[in-house]
């Protein structure tokens, strides 16, 4: 609207200009012919005032008769030789503001016409005819006061015109430009009201016509697009929102007890060690651990394992008091961060060792487990968090050494068997880069005494630690994840044996290699071994790898595989301590075992009663009937040797064949019974 109002005005402006110039052309040329008749008339009228003979009078009043105009500045009559004869200052002169008169007796312009001159209109007339000269005329009109006059006449005619024009058409178009524009007007409304309100779900009904029609179609399928993103980013945020709590929660509760973790439990215990320790206050944490949980694992699987240890968390919370913080340290054990005063803390330790021991119902199963518990007050422990925890470890490794279920609060004098744990923790890589550990082998033979395998047995004299028995240092290199490492020393040792001397043996004499549950989580270890068997170069049958039952039910699905991998290469599989796990005989259909070892517990019981006689029988006859060979161990006496060769069990080994024996000594062994 604006542009076309100044459009409008430009070209009004540029016609009132046009106008105003033709005007004063026009109206110049009006003077023009108005001066040159009166100058005409006066001429000729001045032929008989200058034939008379007295006319200087007479031409003075002649003169005098220009008075009515008012735009004449001077007028002259000359003689014929233009000589000044009589001279009138006309109104327009005496009009000026600066007043300068006409010089007329110097006048240069002797040329009768009409002339221009700056802002005047001058006529030079003869008086006479060209043959008969009797003088001349010459007026002076003023041309520029006129024609400015005649153009202010002119605008204040128009102007107020225009002006009403230009006022009636803003109007018009502001009232027009206000239809044209309303349904753009309702956009930009509606515009700031979803700024406003945040709203996608509006809508605006469509109006106007052509561009503006589709350009408010436009706005609500952007509107349906924007809504529908928003409850999409909506839903996604809420998601996040339920991730993060979800996150949060999993950061400082175990998911399965409902506990705090461990992660939480040390950042609470540092907290309230650190306001304890200015005042020189104490705080406990009782270290509970579950005892038998792992048989529980075994014969009635992960799952009622899992609902177990919920229940032993939800028995947990209702001993501890509220104010006290219970958390999941891992696996089956917890930790109880305790204010209670110490003399406080036996009472408690004891309601939570009798607690846990009550029967717990997890699947129609009736389960009895128990805990060890070990005390540790945070003054004893220098108020550093690491020793606290570290403190009630030992005090519950203490409880169960003491016969478990039981607890036990800590004192120095503890640290020392812990120390040794840690010694012989460090002491292993040293171990095996200072070859401290050495093989024994203990023969495998038939009933008749006829050695037929051998199983390879680790032994440690440290340098530091003098001789530490595999049952001490082997539990402790699974804990602190070096087991497979030995396991790799073994095999490679053991495929050296094999190469310089089990395999120049003139019967096939195969050895036994123990694995740990560790070894079976290790993917690459099918590898390691075939990459052992053809560094040395050696017939993969005469390697076999016992597993025990234990092991092989902590990691079904990874046995099974590994089982495969080593079943391909040629090796033999042995089910060690066979029917210590309850559960054994629901896999023994399913798994690749090709020999099942009984225990030394069965062996040592035979002849004790009947019922354990039958149990013995009853795995041999069971490895009869599923084609599994048979290997007994732990045999010490000769009446279980006969009892078991009698009843089929034909590969047996214990100290009444043999003890476990270095190397040199089995050759030695094997000379005498080739003699």
């Amino acid at each position: 609207m604006l542009l076309s109002l100044v459009s409008i005005a430009v070209v009004a402006g540029a016609v009132f200009y046009s106008a105003v110039r033709e005007h004063s052309e026009l109206y110049s040329r009006y003077v023009e012919s108005d001066l040159n008749a009166l100058s005409d008339n006066m001429a000729n009228d001045l032929i008989a005032v200058l034939n008379e003979p007295n006319y200087f009078f007479d031409l003075k009043r002649y003169l005098l008769s220009l008075e009515p105009y008012p735009n004449v500045i001077g007028a002259a009559v000359y003689d014929p030789e233009w000589n000044v004869l009589e001279i009138y200052a006309g109104a327009a002169l005496l009009n000026q503001s600066e007043f300068e008169e006409v010089e007329f007796s110097y006048w240069d312009t002797r040329q009768p016409g009409m002339y221009r001159q700056d802002d005047h209109l001058i006529a030079v007339k003869r008086i006479g005819e060209p043959t008969l000269v009797f003088g001349y005329l010459v007026i002076i009109n003023d041309l520029n006061g006129p024609i400015r006059d005649s153009r202010t006449t002119l605008a204040l005619r128009i102007l107020p015109v225009a002006l009403a024009v230009m006022l009636v058409l803003m109007g018009l178009f502001y009232f027009q430009a206000s239809r044209w524009l309303w349904p753009l007007t309702r956009l930009s409304q509606f515009a700031r009201q979803v700024q406003e309100t945040k709203d996608y779900s509006l809508q605006i009904r469509e109006s106007g016509k052509y561009e503006v029609s589709s350009l408010t179609r436009d706005i609500n399928n952007m509107m349906d697009a924007i809504r529908l993103e928003s409850e999409i980013n909506q839903e996604y945020v809420e998601l996040l929102e339920q991730r993060r709590e979800e996150m949060e929660y999993l950061a400082n509760y175990d998911s399965l007890t409902r506990l705090v973790n461990r992660q939480c439990f040390m950042t609470l215990l540092e907290r309230s060690i650190a306001e304890i320790k200015p005042q020189q206050g104490d705080l406990t944490v009782m270290f509970v651990d579950l005892d038998g949980f792992k048989v529980v694992n075994d014969t009635l699987g992960h799952e009622v394992g899992d609902k177990l240890l919920a229940e032993v968390a939800v028995r947990l919370k209702k001993f501890v008091p509220t104010e006290d913080v219970v958390s999941r340290h891992g696996g089956d054990e917890f930790l109880v961060l305790s204010h209670e005063a110490p003399m406080d803390m036996p009472l408690l330790a004891e309601q939570i060792v009798k607690g846990l021991s009550e029967i717990f119902v997890i699947n129609n199963w009736e389960i009895r487990i128990g805990a060890s518990v070990g005390i540790a007050r945070a003054s004893e422990s220098g108020y550093d968090m690491h020793d606290l925890i570290r403190n009630a470890d030992v005090a519950m490794y203490n409880a169960k050494s003491m016969g478990k279920s039981r607890y036990s609060f800590f004192n120095p004098e503890m640290l020392e068997g812990y120390q040794r744990r840690i010694d012989i923790a460090n002491a292993i890589d040293q171990a095996l880069s200072n070859d401290e550990f050495i093989l024994y082998y203990q023969p495998k033979v038939t009933s008749e005494g006829q050695v037929i395998g051998a199983e390879a047995l680790i032994r440690w004299q440290s340098h530091t630690l003098g001789f530490v028995s595999p049952g001490e240092f082997i539990p402790i290199a699974e804990q602190a994840g070096k087991i497979t490492a030995i396991t790799e020393w073994v095999i490679e040792q053991v495929c050296k044996d094999v190469q310089e001397y089990f395999s120049k043996l003139p019967q096939k004499v195969p050895v036994s290699v123990n694995l740990s549950s560790y070894d079976l989580k290790k993917f690459y270890f099918p590898d390691f071994i075939k990459s052992t068997f053809d560094k040395y170069e050696i017939p993969t049958e005469l390697l076999e790898f016992e597993v025990t039952e234990h092991s092989y039910l902590d990691n079904l699905d990874l046995a099974n595989s590994f089982f495969r991998d080593i079943a391909l290469l040629g090796c033999r599989v042995a089910l060690d301590d066979f029917g210590t796990g309850y559960s054994s005989l629901s896999y023994l259909t399913k798994i690749p075992i090709d020999v099942i070892k009984i225990d030394k517990q069965f062996v040592d019981d035979i002849g004790a009663s009947a019922r354990d006689d039958a149990l013995v029988l009853t795995i041999i006859e069971m490895a009869r009937k599923l084609g599994m060979d048979l290997c007994a161990e732990g045999v010490e006496t000769k009446s279980q040797r006969d009892f078991l060769a009698v009843h089929g069990c034909r590969v047996m080994q214990g100290y009444y064949f043999a003890r476990p024996m270095t190397l040199e000594k089995f050759r030695e062994y094997m000379a005498t019974q080739a003699a």
